[in-house]
């Protein structure tokens, strides 16, 4: 039982020392899903967008958009709310683990 706990109050630890971000990487044709039904989309999965960089290469916008305060299965149900906006659309997500070090020292 008490390795139980130990391992328990270790995962903790290591949960506040880390925090997780995912990275959107889409592509989108000129016709398609406007930058507006994109962010409506984010906002109904509550995660909170820490950056957003749009790209425009011909006829195509890439936007590459990192969200953080989500965790793993919430970001894969965001990538397919993402990707159901347009058959055309691709979607592909990065899932990023980030050392806290003010987190550690305390």
């Amino acid at each position: 039982m008490t390795n139980q706990t130990s391992l328990t109050q270790d995962a903790s630890a290591l949960d506040q020392q880390f925090r997780m971000t995912h990275t959107f990487h889409l592509s989108l044709g000129a016709s398609q899903p406007a930058a507006g039904e994109l962010e409506s989309t984010l906002k109904s999965s509550n995660a909170r967008v820490d950056k957003w960089l749009i790209l425009r290469r011909g006829g195509f916008y890439e936007h590459s958009i990192t969200v953080g305060g989500i965790g793993e299965a919430s970001a894969r149900a965001l990538r397919k709310a993402l990707a159901s906006l347009n058959s055309e659309i691709k979607v592909h997500v990065e899932h990023m683990l980030h050392f806290d070090s003010a987190a550690a020292k305390a």
